[in-house]
């Protein structure tokens, strides 16, 4: 008898059709002997609301109340769904996030996982009834709701996977698994059919929507194996697999892009210290604003030195108060934040040490007339920074380039 944690997003649950839909699959797999603990998100569009309400009241997300009320969608579809079971003469019960005992940190909206206590479930499971857990919530050591943040429903999921030692994550969502690129950008991606938990955390930090990044970050700490699925066509997914299982060879997954982000310029006739670069990184990190893609030029007195890095994009006015509060400290001259900017990231094993992969990226670029503003690399990735005007096709051109669409394991 294998265990496996069931998850099912937002759009898999978003009506009754759609929840009676996710029970005749649970109902399935059930019948095959498994045991089996389903985790749900609120309805599609749904926490949108929420947040909206609070925010009518209190534009601060920091207090308890407003994980109060954005945790309460979740509490609905626990409940449609346990009750969507029952109907097919299927055991189950619903949980609530603290009803289980999922315990986090006080860090309001935005919650970290510290324990969950699993007996509840292991008693539920050794009963024959299928738990249904609500995603997204947790309960602090101050007795009080908190919740997970963004992607928090599959945090849930694969967390619950490590406490109770499931063979398998399997996250039920919109789409029908991991594609070598964004389909709605470049139309002939391909379903990747297995890919490492380390490609996984990389293409999801660089702005692939499939999984959230600490989602996928907790799978390879833990060692949990995921699925993605989708709950609307029977294929067979993602598997995302230890590297180990993987050959030693470059291979390129895919290509991810963040729309999300700003570039922030600032330039001096005076030489940018390494001092002034300290307190300019300190004032931001203490401000919880975090900082990519760092160059920095000195040409000396009298002419342009310049610093450059991106951001994200909700941060951009605080950055320009903060910033401009440091100017008499740093002394720079000018600063300008392009909002208009698109960073695309090219991920797979090894992709650094293969040369020929690096020089036909820019060759690619270069007979397109694509000018490349920032670059960086690292052992799995080369990330670009292009006008927001190129997006489609950069992604395009590279994606035929690389060959992508032949990629499929």
């Amino acid at each position: 008898m294998a265990r496996y944690i069931i998850k099912f997003g937002g759009t898999s649950v978003a009506n009754i059709d759609r929840i009676k839909h996710v029970a005749d699959l649970v109902a399935c797999i059930t019948c095959e002997g498994h045991q089996i603990v389903v985790v749900v998100s609120a309805m599609a569009g749904m926490t949108n609301q929420l947040v909206g309400y609070t925010k009518s009241l209190c534009p601060l997300l920091t207090t308890p109340e407003h994980d109060v009320v954005t945790a309460s969608g979740e509490q609905i579809t626990v409940g449609l769904m346990a009750l969507a079971l029952q109907q097919l003469n299927l055991k189950s019960i619903s949980y609530l996030g603290f009803q289980v005992a999922i315990k986090t940190d006080a860090t309001y909206t935005n919650a970290k996982i510290d324990h969950i206590a699993t007996h509840i479930l292991e008693e539920s499971l050794a009963q024959g009834i299928i738990p249904v857990v609500a995603g997204f919530q947790g309960i602090s050591d101050h007795n009080r709701i908190t919740t997970l943040g963004r992607g928090g429903s599959d945090t849930t999921a694969v967390a619950l996977a490590a406490a109770l030692n499931a063979d398998r994550c399997d996250i039920y969502t919109d789409v029908e698994g991991v594609y070598t690129a964004d389909p709605r950008v470049v139309f002939n991606a391909r379903k990747i059919d297995t890919i490492s938990h380390v490609e996984m955390l990389e293409l999801a930090a660089q702005g692939a929507k499939v999984l959230h990044p600490r989602c996928v970050e907790l799978s390879l700490r833990y060692n949990v194996n995921v699925r993605v699925l989708s709950s609307f066509h029977l294929v067979s997914g993602t598997t995302i697999v230890n590297e180990e299982t993987l050959v030693e060879q470059t291979s390129i997954r895919g290509i991810a892009h963040n729309l999300s982000e700003a570039k922030v310029t600032l330039e001096s006739i005076h030489p940018i210290t390494i001092r002034m670069m300290a307190d300019l990184f300190s004032t931001l990190s203490r401000e919880h604003i975090a900082v990519d893609m760092i160059t920095h030029t000195n040409a000396g007195h009298g002419l342009k030195n310049v610093l450059t890095f991106i951001v994200n994009k909700e941060d951009s006015m605080r950055i320009h108060a903060k910033i401009m509060e440091l100017r008499s400290i740093i002394g720079f001259d000018t600063l300008a934040i392009d909002p208009n900017i698109v960073k695309i990231s090219i991920v797979g094993i090894g992709i650094r040490s293969n040369l020929e992969i690096t020089s036909l990226v820019f060759q690619t670029l270069a007979d397109h007339q694509i000018d490349i503003q920032m670059v960086t690399t690292s052992e799995i990735k080369i990330s670009l920074i292009v006008a927001h005007d190129h997006m489609t096709k950069a992604i395009n051109v590279l994606h035929d380039a690389l060959q992508l669409e032949a990629v499929t394991e």
